[in-house]
């Protein structure tokens, strides 16, 4: 195999696509602590409601991700991308200008909470099932490590950025920000060129025939449904620990929002690592083994979330492990999961497949964060997370005894 087929970097539409999405979440990280510090201090939301503000930014991963790989399978990608881009710009812009004009509540919140995680659904689907026109196959690793790696660096400079720009000039000022960066991806992704494969059959067909053919391939695929399981169990426990995190880190620890930032940004050093690191891991272990041994590091991660407010003046370095492990984790088991999905699907399938798998382990975020606000409304913040990292360090029997672990890598040629 020529060396140059297997690096992204090569392709100019993929150079595009890559700083387009950097953009995007740098300006995503940013803002990760504003809506729930708005949230949390300004309206002084209870664990009930901090838990319903994530249920709303992730219920379209349960509702809508099915109907969004089949539609986004029917009609190109890029348009996609650019309108997701500029109508969650629009979207946040309601939060400074309700709060400009006296009326910001929770209410409005929980709305752009929700217009801005369905939009989200639709630009990762529809951003996963180009990739694989932007690059050769053999490529597909080399760019989901790229990505996974510049989506890691905004989540290591974003959250301490955030917590300094919110600590100095306040919490509005990072929604801002992230306006700008949503607007400066559309126009990167405006001018990408690339030839964009839609087939007869992916144009036409009733709905839902084309949700029961994404949802039964990945179902009954013995690869991929194992690696869907474990995901959805740490993705469950996640929505559990992210509904109250900074409820738990502000309000029970004391923390300031430059500590707070300081503590996302720290830990966020583990998924930077493991991008880096990710195909060194599978290729000294196996693809398989990496991701049953990153699961069980991620679980262990969210247990030593809530065990860490126990270590006094140590807790913020327990959290900054904490979250570090989890990460690392995460992202050495997502980037090998992501690259064999791709490499495995029909392209005709690949909307409806990555839509498919949204579906079954994204939607149990929602349900995560509402538990976890519950559990945490009547038996208090420390109880919900400890339940989190004891669902999460479970994650990993999935794909025990399955023949996940036997896999060497993620092209299976």
């Amino acid at each position: 195999m020529n060396y140059a087929e297997t690096r992204a970097t090569r392709v100019p539409a993929f150079n595009r696509l890559w700083a387009a999405e950097t953009l995007s979440v740098l300006g995503q990280q940013v803002a990760l602590l504003a809506l729930p510090l708005i949230a949390a201090v300004t309206l002084r939301a209870t664990p009930a409601q901090m838990g319903l503000l994530v249920a709303f930014e992730t219920a379209p991963l349960l509702l809508l991700s099915l109907v969004a790989g089949v539609w986004i399978d029917r009609r190109p990608r890029r348009p996609v991308l650019v309108w997701a881009d500029l109508l969650r710009a629009a979207a946040l812009l309601f939060i400074p200008l309700a709060a400009l004009a006296g009326v910001l509540r929770l209410e409005l919140l929980y709305a752009v909470a929700f217009v801005v995680g369905t939009l989200s659904v639709f630009f990762n689907v529809a951003y996963q099932a180009l990739l694989p026109d932007v690059v050769p196959r053999a490529a597909l690793t080399d760019a989901n490590s790229k990505l996974e790696t510049s989506r890691s660096g905004a989540e290591v400079l974003g959250p301490g950025l955030g917590g300094l720009l919110i600590g100095v000039v306040g919490s509005l000022a990072a929604v801002w920000l992230n306006i700008l960066t949503f607007v400066a991806s559309a126009v990167l992704l405006g001018g990408l060129r690339t030839a964009e494969h839609v087939t007869p059959r992916q144009t036409s067909g009733p709905l839902l025939t084309g949700l029961r053919e994404g949802l039964g391939y990945v179902w009954s695929h013995p690869l991929i449904r194992p690696l869907v399981l474990c995901a959805s169990t740490l993705n469950l426990a996640q929505g559990l620990l992210d509904a109250l995190l900074v409820l738990h880190l502000s309000r029970d620890l004391g923390l300031t929002p430059a500590q707070i930032g300081l503590v996302y940004m720290g830990g966020n050093v583990g998924f930077l690592l493991g991008a880096l690191l990710s195909g060194w891991v599978a290729a000294r272990l196996g693809l398989g083994r990496a991701a049953l041994g990153a699961a069980l590091v991620a679980g262990v991660g969210l247990l030593l979330v809530p065990v860490s407010g126990a270590f006094g003046p140590f807790a913020i370095p327990g959290l900054i492990l904490a979250r570090l492990l989890f990460g690392f984790g995460a992202v050495v088991f997502s980037v090998g999961h992501v690259s064999l999905r791709q490499a495995i699907t029909p392209r005709e399938l690949q909307g409806r497949m990555h839509a498919s798998v949204r579906f079954f382990a994204g939607g149990v975020v929602p349900l995560g964060a509402l538990i976890g606000g519950l559990v945490g409304q009547r038996y208090g913040t420390q109880t919900a997370l400890l339940a989190a990292g004891l669902i999460g360090l479970t994650a990993w029997l999935w794909l025990w005894r399955t023949d996940v672990p036997r896999m060497a890598s993620a092209d299976p040629t």
